[in-house]
């Protein structure tokens, strides 16, 4: 084994080698250059390598070539990858509970709901090497909601998920939950929220991408032992209860028939088509339902493939994009007060960058 993993180094070596002088004859790189390598290697090519991209191929194929599943820190789990949610520092905790704590005793007779979603490395850290990777989120989930106030009602995603394990539940190549794995969060918590879920049976599941591969895995440049994703929309067999969707990005607006942007899949963005990605701070929808309550959102990015299913039951929501609106307040982009719930829908991966104490303040 020894010997071919001394064969390897050396064939790299010398690849490195002829690729570099290549670059030099082809690209016009200047002697000079070699001054300024320090640090590591990845570094010191990304810097200076005109071919960093077919360095990081051949690099990964060499590392997969030898039986590696970890490449950069991300695993290779069951024909995708998983990149391990990094812990939440006590500061962005304080930040979080702070805020949503004081939100809630400055609305006091509204019913307020918070739900963590966690990341795919939370629900498979059975699959990826025990020690040093990622950290407890079922654990650090029951704590944070032990945090908040009585008065906010939370909602467990982890359970559902988790049971459902074994089925498609979160995109192979990227870091978002299938939309299988949104209907299992939603049936799982509308209830707490005073609604009967939509069975599943009301649904289509329409294939509106096949082959699609995230952003885990064009990071890491891998190809090989991954299963292309497919991105799947379920739509209600009766036809949508939305009537109108207002986007807002400063103070333009833009009108829609859908939730769903389908011109994303074309584009370089294919989730997009969940809630138009992150390209509004505010949307305003308005449903069929005119005698439901009125639910306001604020949510983080990979909680898109989730909502479709709430807006059912309600007669207009508004959804806040927490990251898109951190340089602005909730008092800014709408009114509280004018809504009978609010749902904080964050997941995991993005609790660390909030600052909904400022944000609600």
């Amino acid at each position: 084994m020894k010997k071919t993993l001394d064969l390897i180094c050396v064939i790299m070596f010398f690849t490195i080698i002829v690729m570099f002088a290549a670059s030099t004859l082809f690209f016009g790189s200047k002697p000079a250059a070699l001054s300024k390598w320090s640090g590591s290697a990845d570094s010191q090519l990304s810097d200076n390598f005109p071919l960093q991209r077919s360095w990081q191929t051949l690099r990964t194929s060499i590392l997969l070539a030898a039986g590696k599943t970890e490449i950069d820190g991300s695993f290779l789990v069951n024909g995708g990858v998983i990149r391990p949610s990094s812990e939440v520092s006590g500061k962005a905790t304080e930040r979080l509970v702070d805020g949503i704590n004081s939100f809630s005793g400055k609305y006091s007779d509204k019913s307020i709901y918070t739900c963590i979603i966690p990341s795919a490395s939370g629900i498979y850290s059975a699959d990826l090497p025990s020690v040093g990777v990622g950290f407890d989120q079922k654990h650090y989930i029951a704590e944070l909601y032990n945090s908040f106030e009585p008065s906010i009602a939370t909602l467990d995603a982890y359970s559902p998920l988790y049971t459902s394990r074994e089925n498609y539940i979160y995109l192979r190549t990227d870091s978002s939950l299938t939309s299988s794995g949104a209907f299992d969060v939603y049936s799982s918590f509308i209830r707490k929220m005073g609604f009967s879920p939509r069975p599943f049976s009301d649904y289509d599941c329409e294939h509106a991408m096949t082959g699609y591969i995230g952003s885990l895995c064009t990071e890491l440049n891998i190809s090989q032992r991954i299963t292309p994703d497919n991105i799947e929309l379920l739509t209600p067999k009766n036809g949508t209860v939305v009537t109108s969707v207002t986007g807002w990005f400063g103070s333009t607006k833009e009108k829609h028939k859908s939730v769903y942007d389908r011109s994303a899949l074309s584009g370089s963005s294919p989730l997009d088509v969940y809630l138009y990605g992150s390209r509004y701070k505010k949307l305003d929808i308005t449903t069929l339902n005119k005698e439901s309550p009125r639910l306001l959102i604020i949510k983080t990015e990979h909680t898109n493939p989730v909502i479709p299913f709430i807006i059912s039951h309600y007669s207009a929501v508004t959804v806040i994009d927490a990251d898109m609106a951190a340089k602005q307040t909730l008092d800014e982009l709408t009114d509280a007060g004018k809504f009978d719930q609010i749902l904080f829908l964050l997941d995991i991966d993005h609790i660390e960058g909030l600052h909904l104490d400022e944000f609600l303040s």
